[in-house]
């Protein structure tokens, strides 16, 4: 890992990618992300590109596009503008006079699937983009950063605060449908309306 003192996103991205040369990799994602929480977001939407080019059909490209692509992509990474990233969707949505019961009653959801999504222990390619879109909605921000916050996946367990003999494992994240089928306090009626969401 680098220095933090005078780092830019520049420096941090393309550490990321020195350090992940086979392509994302969840674990060190998530403890680049722990060391540098100023660019959080910008991390997560350089892994979700990343994974999304990965699977774009190749295309020939000439000497002159090739080279305007990278000097776009290098503007791009130079001027990038901080974003609002959001580091706690139950804190904004207590900002705007909602608590926990009540933000997930607004969502469709149950307190505990709230929790699972603010804890960032669902999937992000499960969670379906209406349940995106009504997080944005309600709480006044864009889908973008909604889903920026949500794709950085669980925090990393932290190494040292914990006192048992064994370290405790890395929390993993389960698939929405599962946690869904799985809750105790949602309706079958409210369950089936959420697994038919896309």
């Amino acid at each position: 890992m680098m220095k933090r003192q005078d780092i830019s996103l520049t420096d941090v991205l393309e550490g990321y990618a020195a350090a992940t040369p086979a392509g994302n990799d969840n674990r060190i994602l998530r403890e680049w992300i722990a060391n540098y929480p100023d660019f959080a977001a910008e991390l997560a939407d350089f892994a979700a590109a990343r994974a999304i080019v990965r699977h774009l059909p190749e295309e020939d490209l000439s000497a002159d596009e090739e080279l305007r692509l990278r000097e776009l992509a290098a503007r791009r990474l130079r001027g990038a503008p901080a974003r609002n990233s959001i580091d706690s969707l139950t804190r904004l949505a207590e900002a705007k006079g909602l608590n926990k019961p009540k933000f997930a009653a607004a969502l469709g959801l149950s307190t505990s699937l709230l929790m699972y999504l603010e804890k960032r222990r669902l999937e992000f390619a499960t969670i379906p983009k209406a349940i995106i879109g009504r997080i944005s909605g309600i709480l006044g921000t864009g889908e973008e950063s909604v889903a920026a916050f949500l794709a950085r996946g669980p925090e990393p367990v932290p190494r040292a605060s914990y006192k048992a003999a064994l370290m405790p494992e890395e929390a993993t994240a389960r698939s929405f449908s599962d946690a869904v089928r799985e809750d105790q306090i949602l309706t079958p009626e409210q369950k089936k309306e959420l697994l038919s969401l896309d």
